[in-house]
């Protein structure tokens, strides 16, 4: 069984909460008892200068959930355009004080991310974003076997369901392809339901926010924890 801080992935629904250096305090301790995981989104800090990132994953440490630490790459919608080093570098700089990483599919360090990871005991998420569309099967299924092959625990699609059809394919393919340890998320007006009913059928995490969407169609986490508590018994008992 996975785990992120303890916290197991894969019986029960789970919700990550991004976060910004600026809600750490208040906003977070909110979140507390919504949230099973915060994501600290380093790529919307105000700063990014190693010491003060470490300083701010160290402020989220007090409130005792797990951390995934994320530098969300500007062309994979990220807020601030660093080069694959320099997000490397600020990963490399926090895992000591997280639980988790996520790492894009495409960024050239991202098996150096993944050992280092390993060679800590963090959980490693390669993650694949399309903010046009939803490719093909196979595509999916070339990224998903690729990132596994280079041992990353979990694989995460997010990616642009245009319609019906888009939705019922992604969830196809959770289902066939759910022993690989996914989390596939929809995003857009289409795939809003995709946030709170794929992780029914076996995606490890689904993502909802405080005050501001930081993907299409994200939900607030209060909404997205209400509903799952609708649907998911297991959620509700948690």
């Amino acid at each position: 069984m996975l785990t992120i801080g303890g916290t197991e992935l894969g019986m029960i629904p789970r919700i990550a909460v991004p976060l910004t250096d600026t809600a750490v305090g208040e906003d977070a301790a909110r979140a507390k008892g919504l949230a099973d995981i915060f994501e600290l989104r380093i790529d919307l800090f105000e700063k990014h200068d190693p010491e003060y990132v470490r300083q701010v994953c160290e402020r989220a440490r007090v409130h005792r959930v797990p951390l995934l630490a994320t530098v969300r790459s500007a062309r994979e919608g990220g807020a601030v355009d660093l080069d694959d080093q320099a997000r490397c570098a600020l990963l490399e700089g926090v895992m000591p004080l997280v639980d988790a990483v996520d790492i894009e599919f495409h960024c050239e360090v991202r098996n150096k991310i993944i050992k280092l990871a390993r060679a800590q005991d963090k959980l490693s998420i390669v993650s694949y974003h399309d903010f046009e569309r939803t490719p093909i099967d196979d595509d999916l299924v070339a990224i998903i076997d690729s990132a596994k092959l280079n041992h990353a625990d979990v694989v995460k699609l997010a990616v642009t369901a245009k319609s019906v059809h888009d939705l019922d394919r992604l969830l196809g393919l959770l289902r066939e392809y759910r022993d690989k340890q996914l989390v596939v998320v929809a995003m857009g007006e289409h795939g809003r339901a995709s946030r709170v009913f794929f992780p029914l059928f076996g995606s490890l995490l689904t993502y909802g926010f405080l005050d501001q969407a930081v993907a299409p169609g994200q939900l607030a986490l209060e909404d997205l924890a209400a509903e799952l508590r609708r649907y998911s018994p297991a959620y509700a008992q948690r």
